[in-house]
């Protein structure tokens, strides 16, 4: 957002520069930083087209639930409802950007001090199916260098779990076979190393052979496309077009993170172990990610202690 000089220095949209130096300066990924922005933007917006105030200081309880309420009531680009998840994401930007005021003395009193976030509804995320899995693996049978990376990015997903950002953001030096770990740098720039069994090894083995003679072979960057290091979002297009050819729903690339905690669940992994492996500090992302199939994990539960 581009600030003019018209505005008071305490007018929102001047203050957001300065709001971005300081998520910088708190070492934030640029992705965190990006959205918290974007957040902040279209509250200034909402404010200035509805007639609202747009000084810190004048800005109050109402006028943020004003913009809440607007914001569940606005379509997607899909055309369908804003989903109560997208609200609450707001929420919490906001939250950090009103907090930052009032620490940086902009504002005395916090809007959003007495404030409860927006109400989630539970909607348990379906897991992947092995029946799905073997369908992805079916359309990377042919050996090309295509074919062995695609195999080895889905068995990477499947086996670890690991985030979209984290997946393909791994570096050639990251991987490490003698402790069979890969490092990654999940969010709050936290590294942790994660690990992988065989059938993975043997995947990204292969892939890194053909790797060799890549046009791109001398990136730091794990997985290579046609121009250059895939990106996330270039990671998920091949998973898209793998689910067209083997006739299978989309599958976004969080699907296969919430399988993997439903698969550790199931299998009797402790909920500590999975908040290590997983990069969680919460246990609130434990709960939203192990509500998958939770009922059915509490059901066989059941039924093998009535065994006993």
């Amino acid at each position: 957002m581009s600030v003019t000089r018209t505005l008071p220095v305490d007018d929102l949209r001047t203050l957001l520069p300065d709001w971005r130096i300081h998520l910088r300066a708190r070492n934030l990924a640029a992705g965190t930083v990006k959205t918290y922005l974007r957040d902040g933007e279209q509250l200034a917006d909402f404010l200035a087209e509805s007639g609202m105030p747009t000084d810190v200081t004048s800005i109050t309880r109402e006028h943020v639930e004003q913009y809440l309420v607007a914001l569940q009531e606005r379509p997607s680009r899909r055309g369908t409802p804003i989903s109560a998840a997208y609200v609450n994401k707001q929420y919490r930007s906001l939250q950090q950007l009103f907090r930052w005021l009032e620490d940086d003395g902009e504002i005395t009193t916090n809007p959003m001090a007495k404030m409860r976030p927006p109400q989630v509804p539970e909607k348990p995320v379906p897991v992947i199916t092995e029946d799905q899995v073997k369908a992805l693996f079916a359309q990377c049978k042919v050996n090309s260098f295509e074919n062995r990376r695609d195999t080895a990015i889905i068995q990477v997903l499947i086996d670890t779990g690991i985030r979209a950002s984290e997946l393909s953001g791994i570096e050639l030096e990251g991987v490490d076979f003698d402790s069979g770990t890969i490092l990654v740098l999940g969010k709050g720039r936290r590294e942790r190393n994660v690990p992988f069994d065989d059938v993975t090894t043997d995947a990204v083995r292969r892939y890194l052979r053909a790797r060799r003679s890549h046009k791109h072979q001398g990136s730091p960057m794990l997985w290579l496309g046609s121009k250059g290091p895939l990106s996330a979002n270039g990671i998920q297009q091949m998973i898209d077009r793998r689910c067209q050819d083997a006739g299978l729903p989309h599958l976004n690339l969080h699907k296969f993170r919430h399988s993997f905690a439903h698969n550790w669940l199931a299998a009797g992994g402790s909920e500590t172990g999975l908040m290590r492996l997983a990069g969680w500090k919460s246990r609130e992302m434990l709960q939203r990610y192990g509500a998958s199939e939770a009922h059915k994990r509490a059901i066989e539960e059941y039924k093998r202690l009535r065994k006993r």
